[in-house]
């Protein structure tokens, strides 16, 4: 079935993406998201759009225990995906989240009870910016009106096989806490100077790719990346940061001055991204 006209998607995000309703609502798009919830020990926090990130940071500071994620309910899910007939849901990735295996629970709930209504659920393997990039290729899919439902699915699981997220964290603490990164990482940032660029595997895990002498050296060679990859410079650039805007517009200057990006936007993270990413970390997604 070719693409209709007054067709309209319901698109569904986990909060490990960082935009929000206003980001991509449109005549044709109707967006929602799924909110993970943030554990600090006994307090619980829903990463919805009313949460303080700012707040959050700062109990998280103050907290001396490892925090925590837990991923939205199945009915959460399959409640969103009843709002539309053409529902397309992209989560973070099932490596680092149950978030996936919740949403495809909900999916085969759903499609019980309405056969008919088109559902697609793809684990992005990736996280926070990456799915930001991939929800806005997505959303520029189908305002151009060019693909049906099923060949959009076709496109967004060739766009999981392109896109690519790096980061630069000052604390991975977090990380190697919850076990999502080796506790090797923790002896190589004893030297306080080194930073480290991560980022994902292309199989949903992270992996180190490289080392820099101080975090400006560490931003001006993440900010190769893109161009090492042949990315046209046409191409969008998904830039995001907990509390740190500084840096993040440092990585964006560089990234059009010296590589003649034009495409580049700057974001802060939400609630489950900045517990991973930690104070000051700044992510890249392309």
């Amino acid at each position: 079935m070719r693409y209709n006209a007054d067709m309209k998607y319901t698109l569904i995000a986990d909060s490990c993406c960082d935009l929000f309703s206003k980001d991509l609502n449109s005549a044709k798009i109707d967006f929602h998201v799924a909110p993970l919830t943030l554990i600090l020990g006994e307090e619980e926090y829903v990463d919805d759009e009313t949460l303080d990130t700012a707040v959050f940071l700062e109990k998280m500071k103050e907290f001396k225990g490892c925090p925590r994620s837990g991923c939205p309910s199945p009915e959460t899910f399959a409640g969103l995906m009843r709002k539309g007939d053409n529902v397309i849901v992209i989560t973070l990735s099932s490596k680092l989240s149950g978030t996936y295996a919740s949403a495809m629970t909900a999916a085969e709930i759903v499609k019980k009870e309405f056969p008919n209504k088109k559902l697609f659920v793809l684990d992005s393997l990736t996280a926070a910016a990456g799915l930001n990039h991939m929800f806005i290729k997505l959303r520029d899919l189908i305002e151009k009106g060019n693909h049906s439902f099923d060949e959009l699915t076709v496109k967004l699981t060739e766009l999981r096989s392109q896109t690519r997220v790096r980061f630069l964290l000052q604390d991975f603490s977090t990380l190697i806490k919850n076990g999502r990164m080796s506790a090797a990482i923790g002896r190589i940032l004893a030297t306080a100077k080194i930073k480290l660029i991560c980022g994902d595997d292309g199989q949903g895990e992270i992996r180190k790719y490289s080392m820099s002498l101080g975090t400006r050296r560490g931003l001006q060679a993440m900010a190769a990346m893109p161009a090492a990859a042949q990315v046209p410079v046409d191409m969008h650039i998904e830039i995001t940061h907990v509390n740190n805007q500084d840096d993040a517009s440092f990585l964006k200057g560089v990234l059009e001055k010296n590589f003649g990006f034009k495409s580049i936007t700057v974001r802060g993270m939400r609630g489950v991204s900045s517990i991973y990413a930690s104070d000051r970390g700044v992510v890249i997604a392309y």
